[in-house]
């Protein structure tokens, strides 16, 4: 069997070694064949047991491939050296290596040291998807209902926001969103907390509100909007430049693309940029050429 040619990239990849490593490139360029070979020369020149390396993917199907073509590639080894009893080895504790996905790394992480986690049972299972739904709904119902109960202000002001007089479904699929959502995140309680601390404007409101995160997104929006309207204008400029008996509506084009440069150049500051807009008068250019007809 002729021998793999890797890429200078490749071989880096592969031979790499204390550091984090990060191999990014498109679907069939050869990712899976570099990682295996990774784990091989681990085997070979590091002379690491398979079953001493995680190797973590995210479907079932995936682990099932790599660890077949992780058997695959000794094999290919002791075709070459049939007598190195390491590779031999490595064929048996293939079995036991943590080839998986990474749901499965995690569940066998927990139940094999359960007695240091509290309230945790040995026979712990994993709930499915719809017993997960059923639960959340269950829980989120009985929050409500004890709030209900206490009367409790801040939930009121809430209610109030959120929902119709009849109904308080639409506030309750906002938090299991936001409760999915968060569920992304490797620190979802502390990613919340960083979020909700972002509305604490107190005392920053007496700065200028464009430094505050919520200044900073409106104002990019508008800018990004006056980018695209002057540069639409800027070409209907170039159009009227060529043409002198509609000078009159190329001075308006002029007038109007100046004032709204100025105002994108004023965008650092809040009041200031809310003065200029509301001053703004962009011509409407069919009471220009009424005004030329007269």
């Amino acid at each position: 069997m002729s021998k793999v040619k890797w890429t200078p990239e490749q071989q880096d990849a592969i031979q790499e070694k204390g550091s984090n490593l990060l191999v990014a490139a498109a679907a069939g360029s050869g990712k899976t064949a570099v990682l295996v070979e990774r784990i091989i020369n681990k085997i070979i020149q590091d002379k690491i047991d398979i079953d001493k390396l995680l190797v973590v993917t995210f479907t079932n199907s995936a682990a099932a491939e790599m660890r077949e073509r992780v058997l695959n590639a000794i094999y290919q080894k002791l075709e070459e050296t049939p007598e190195d009893e390491n590779l031999q080895r490595q064929i048996t504790l293939l079995n036991k290596a943590s080839i998986c996905t990474i749901d499965s790394f995690c569940l066998e992480v927990v139940r094999n040291n359960f007695y240091e986690l509290e309230n945790i049972s040995p026979n712990f299972r994993i709930a499915d998807t719809t017993e997960i739904e059923l639960l959340k709904q269950e829980t989120i119902e009985d929050i409500f209902e004890e709030k209900y109960e206490t009367e409790d202000s801040d939930f009121t002001k809430l209610i109030n926001v959120y929902t119709s007089y009849r109904d308080d479904t639409p506030l309750k699929d906002l938090v299991l969103k936001i409760d999915c959502y968060i569920q992304s995140h490797p620190f979802p309680q502390k990613w919340l907390q960083e979020k909700i601390e972002m509305f604490n404007l107190e005392g920053k409101l007496k700065e200028d509100f464009s430094q505050t995160p919520w200044g900073e997104i409106l104002l990019q929006e508008v800018k990004e909007e006056l980018i695209d309207d002057i540069s639409m204008l800027e070409k209907v400029e170039q159009d009227l430049s060529y043409e002198p008996e509609l000078e009159k509506f190329y001075q308006t084009i002029r007038n109007d693309i100046q004032q709204l440069e100025n105002l994108k150049n004023h965008l650092h500051n809040w009041d200031k940029a809310y003065e200029i807009a509301r001053c703004l008068e962009i011509c409407n250019l069919a009471k220009t050429k009424s005004r030329i007809g007269k």
